[in-house]
């Protein structure tokens, strides 16, 4: 060399290795090593962004309404309803066989509690939008069999007496096992 500097010394950085090298530069190294620590911060951030998300609590599933046509007591084989056909559904026991009509609407409520004395009752509200649809679709059943269906079961049928238009719904069941399974499904929160 012209200038007296020998190899290793022009050898500028900031870790040369003490071998020579055989495979990757150091440019290459570095690289990987910020993709890795790039890709483990991003893991940080999907999981500390997951808990948040699930303190948030998980969006309620939609109920479901139609015109019940007629219903027979005894064991139900019918798949659960999935379309917004008419068709057959059961009630969440299996008990009981309902042919419905056309889906109505479908409304999900933003707030399901359960109430901490009445162990057998599950309450549901509906945002201004929701309660509308409800408020509809009841003031248009009146004196009519409703069935109202949670995962293609029917969760309750009751006959409508006068529209709902509060927002607010409550379902009685016969059981607190029956209530619990429900809320649970529904997401509910206790109340005291």
């Amino acid at each position: 060399m012209a200038t007296g500097i020998t190899r290793e010394a022009a050898d500028c950085s900031p870790n040369p290795p003490s071998k020579p090298r055989v495979g990757r530069t150091y440019t290459q190294q570095m690289r990987t090593r910020s993709f890795a620590r790039v890709t483990a911060l991003f893991a940080v951030a999907s999981i500390v962004a997951g808990c948040s998300a699930a303190n948030r609590g998980s969006p309620k599933p939609p109920l479901q309404m139609r015109l019940v046509k007629s219903s027979a007591e005894g064991p139900c084989s019918a798949l659960p309803l999935t379309s917004d056909s008419p068709g057959s559904a059961c009630n969440r026991a299996g008990t009981i066989t309902y042919e419905l009509g056309e889906s109505l609407v479908v409304v999900t409520p933003t707030s399901v509690t359960r109430d901490g004395q009445d162990r057998q009752t599950v309450n549901a509200e509906f945002d201004k939008a929701g309660a509308s649809k409800f408020g509809d679709v009841t003031g248009k059943a009146v004196e009519k069999q409703l069935a109202i269906l949670l995962d293609g079961k029917v969760l309750s049928a009751p006959v409508v007496k006068a529209p709902l238009t509060t927002g607010n719904v409550s379902f009685t069941f016969a059981t607190a096992a029956e209530a619990e399974k429900v809320a649970t499904k529904l997401g509910a929160s206790l109340t005291p």
